[in-house]
């Protein structure tokens, strides 16, 4: 079993992130960017029915990653869940993007409820992160402190 991978996202982001992951792995992984209401003249909701409704699902896995939950690009997506069997993310990152790139078509169902997950968890408030570690310091130092 294969995995095909398509990132739809608004305007050129799909992109972007596409040309992160290839800074990274090359061009081992190809994945498909959909780069939706940038061309006017396209009729994006017959365009991203067919990335499903012409799939392979004999021979293949389709990962469909969006940019935002509730978008148009999404939303289009969320329509077609019915009636073709494939997987929808939205909420895109890189380390989401990493993460299904590197799982197996094979366990790619099993495991995508913790490929979510973990990509939860690479969004992070930095500020918390240094404001807990400073605090942590300084519980440090008053330790070492009453040692004395």
């Amino acid at each position: 079993m294969e995995k095909r991978i398509v990132i739809a996202t608004h305007a050129m982001f799909s992109e972007g992130i596409a040309s992160s992951l290839k800074m990274i792995f090359g061009d081992a992984v190809p994945v498909e960017c959909i780069t939706a209401y940038v061309d006017l003249s396209v009729d994006y909701q017959d365009k991203l029915e067919k990335i499903v409704s012409e799939h392979d699902y004999e021979h293949a896995e389709l990962v469909v990653l969006t940019d935002i939950l509730g978008g148009s690009v999404n939303n289009e997506f969320m329509g077609l869940l019915d009636k073709y069997n494939f997987h929808l993310i939205t909420g895109i990152n890189l380390a989401l993007l990493f993460e299904v790139v590197t799982c197996p078509a094979e366990d790619l169902t099993a495991n995508l409820p913790s490929i979510v997950e973990q990509a939860r968890e690479h969004i992070v408030l930095c500020n918390e992160l240094v404001e807990a570690k400073a605090a942590a310091a300084a519980d440090d130092q008053l330790a070492e402190l009453n040692e004395f």
